[in-house]
């Protein structure tokens, strides 16, 4: 994009219109970009401090570019959390999703699908999720860790017993044609990382179930926790994690089939296997923003649906407070 294309420069407005799923996608997908996984803390410190100066105003108009400012507050934005102001572990950043799932999925869909294999895979996927549900989570209401450990452990054991409980159904079940096996059996996977995911994580961020989560008028001024819009939240979360692994686990077999009978998939072992991983990894790389847009980050509710408390609120100018926004995380 040229520099006449870019918007001007805003602390407050997105760079794209996150009203809108597109909007929300073209975000999620710059910021899931590997670049930023190689963000050093130094260019972190810059990031934030830069942008802290702008806010203060001590860099005159013009001084930066708004290509350079859009792009100072991308690596923040991929690397710091919005409310802690802590710097995200490289690994849990959206930055990371692509490179760490591509051996998950590789585990989960091309080796052979013995009891061992899918108990080891599901406890790599759901400590994976844990670790990126607790990292990207509203930071209004923590756990413990106890909490923490009993909800991470509770959720690999959903995952595994589901996997392996459904794997043996369709081993049994009878009856099946050839074709009705292999589809049941392409679906497992997916069944119990799906359940498994939204499990994971409302049992990670089950505090803001139970204790509600900060809602803040527009002006950005917090009036207290609201446990409708912790539960709004997670639910959305929960919503999010189920759509995300349709595209990686249910189309790569397809597309698999879909390249042998157009005769492109190559016949030979390792050129089979990079042709096979190139098709994950672009199912990867469309499935974190396809899935975390489906809701904005800042989510919204109306005073009508929070508790009586807050129903009558007045902003700082005086004007009743129609809807409360609040941060869903990821």
């Amino acid at each position: 994009m040229s520099d006449d294309q870019v918007p001007p420069f805003s602390l407050d407005t997105p760079r794209h219109d996150t009203s809108t799923y597109v909007g929300r996608w073209r975000k999620f997908a710059e910021l899931v970009s590997p670049k930023w996984l190689l963000l050093s803390s130094e260019q972190i410190k810059h990031a934030t401090q830069t942008l802290e100066d702008f806010r203060n105003g001590k860099i005159a108009p013009g001084q930066l570019k708004d290509a350079e400012l859009w792009n100072l507050r991308q690596a923040y934005e991929a690397a710091v959390h919005p409310q802690t102001g802590e710097t995200v572990p490289a690994v849990f950043r959206l930055s990371a999703f692509v490179p760490v799932n591509i051996p998950i999925c590789v585990g989960m869909l091309l080796a052979p699908a013995t009891l061992g294999n899918t108990i080891f895979w599901q406890w790599v996927n759901q400590s994976y999720s844990a670790g990126f549900n607790y990292a990207n989570r509203n930071a209004s209401s923590d756990q413990d860790n106890s909490t923490i450990m009993k909800s991470y452990a509770t959720a690999t054991l959903v995952s595994c017993s589901t996997a392996v409980g459904l794997g043996k159904m369709v081993e049994k079940a009878k009856g099946l044609s050839p074709g009705t096996r292999s589809f049941l059996g392409k679906m497992v996977p997916f069944v119990a990382v799906a359940s498994a995911g939204a499990f994971n994580a409302v049992s990670m961020r089950f505090n803001e179930f139970q204790e509600g989560i900060d809602i803040m008028d527009e002006h950005g001024d917090v009036h207290g926790r609201s446990v409708a819009a912790g539960r709004q939240s997670l639910g959305q979360v929960a919503l999010t994690r189920i759509a995300l692994p349709m595209p990686i686990l249910l189309l790569p077999p397809y597309l698999y089939e879909v390249m042998k009978k157009a005769n492109i998939m190559p016949k030979a072992k390792y050129p089979k296997l990079a042709a096979e991983l190139v098709v994950l990894t672009l199912c990867l790389w469309g499935a974190m923003p396809s899935a975390v847009a489906l809701f904005p980050q800042m989510g919204t509710i109306s005073a009508d649906s929070v508790e009586e408390e807050f129903r009558s609120r007045v902003d700082r100018n005086g004007q009743p407070v129609r809807h409360f926004l609040y941060n869903k995380g990821i």
